[in-house]
């Protein structure tokens, strides 16, 4: 019965998707790509959260799902969720590479944004594996199943902190290209990570120019990609602006793990806490208490990323000064189609409240 729920679930999903596409295609100056993106990624929280409904409800009506089996059910539904958006993103592709003049082919194109969809998926697939494992094992089910039960229970923790540790390490996002970076550029972003204290290593250009995506990231052990599309587009004060805007959530980085290993300890002396009560808790309650220690873990992360965000703009203002940034942002807004209400995601604030919290500094 979960298997149909989820099932229909995708189908429904990737119906609503190919509605919202075909409008593209109907009216192309009326919904640019870049919307259409955008409500494409609220579609993937809707399926998300439907998928997690009908698996809690078919716990509470009494369906009997063990860990092992709940966590194959996890896994399925990000399966199926990948491939929902494999579809989308296929039909999408002509229209997109209509517009924004796209040199990428269909596989790299969907590599790209298939990846985006894992980066939403991978925090739910480690907690949701890692709570399996924490219930399975000191419940003690494992031991019904004999030696099976514990190879079992070790591929699951194995899953989550493999996961884990692919969500800290963060891979770039887009193909490297191999070329060298110019010497002003490296000395620029050692001159700031000096002012902040984290030591820049290496700055790495990645190939946005075949899917048109202007942008930097702030990678482990030190590393900053920026985009040749953004290079190229911008000028160089406002790439200095943006590099400056990267150190800073290189810095940052140490906060957010230590905040993270802080939850992490947090959440697993609970359980150990409550191992005792599990036996006699409701269905309800057990998906109460997985509940509100997923809302605990995620909840501080996505607020300390809101205001890194804010703090990063605010030392790029003090290098550089306003116009800068603002100019940068304003200028890969409208590569990505962004209006200046639109919200990029749930950490990045639509273009014109950041451009009004920007005015503020001093």
């Amino acid at each position: 019965m979960l298997w149909l729920s989820l099932l229909l679930t995708s189908v429904g999903v990737v119906a609503l998707g190919r509605a919202v596409i075909s409008a593209t295609a109907r009216t192309p100056s009326y919904l640019p790509v870049g919307r259409v993106a955008r409500r494409l990624r609220r579609l993937l929280w809707l399926s998300l959260a439907l998928k997690a409904g009908a698996g809690a409800l078919m716990s509470v009506l009494g369906a009997s799902l063990t860990p092992p089996f709940a966590a194959l059910a996890l896994l399925g539904g990000a399966g199926l969720t990948l491939l929902e958006f494999a579809l989308m993103f296929r039909w999408l592709y002509p229209h997109e590479r209509t517009q924004r003049g796209l040199q990428a082919s269909l596989g790299d194109y969907l590599q790209g944004r298939l990846r985006l969809v894992w980066d939403a998926l991978a925090p739910i697939l480690a907690g949701g594996l890692g709570a399996l494992t924490v219930s399975y094992t000191l419940s003690g089910q494992y031991r019904g199943w004999g030696g099976l039960g514990i190879l079992t229970a070790s591929a699951m923790g194995l899953s989550a902190l493999l996961i884990g540790l692919g969500m800290m390490r963060r891979p770039t996002p887009l193909p490297i290209r191999w070329v060298p970076v110019e010497t002003h550029l490296l000395n620029e972003a050692h001159r700031l990570g000096r002012e902040l204290g984290v030591r820049v290593q290496e700055i790495l250009v990645l190939d946005g120019t075949r899917l048109r995506r202007a942008n930097a990231f702030a990678l482990s052990g030190g590393r900053i990609a920026v985009t040749d599309y953004l290079l190229a587009t911008l000028t160089e004060r406002e790439v200095f602006a943006v590099l400056a805007h990267e150190v800073a959530h290189l810095a940052q980085r140490r906060r957010l793990v230590r905040l993270w290993l802080m939850q992490l300890g947090a959440g697993v002396g609970g359980a150990v806490a409550l191992a005792p009560l599990w036996e006699r808790l409701p269905r309800w309650g057990l998906l109460a208490w997985l509940g509100l220690l997923t809302l605990g873990m995620t909840l501080p992360l996505l607020r300390a990323r809101q205001r890194h965000e804010r703090e990063a703009d605010a030392f790029a203002v003090s290098q550089y000064g306003k116009e800068p940034l603002a100019s940068a942002l304003r200028k890969i807004a409208a590569l990505h189609q962004r209006g200046a209400d639109e919200q990029g995601d749930a950490v990045h604030p639509s273009l014109q409240n950041r451009l009004r919290a920007i005015e503020r500094l001093i």
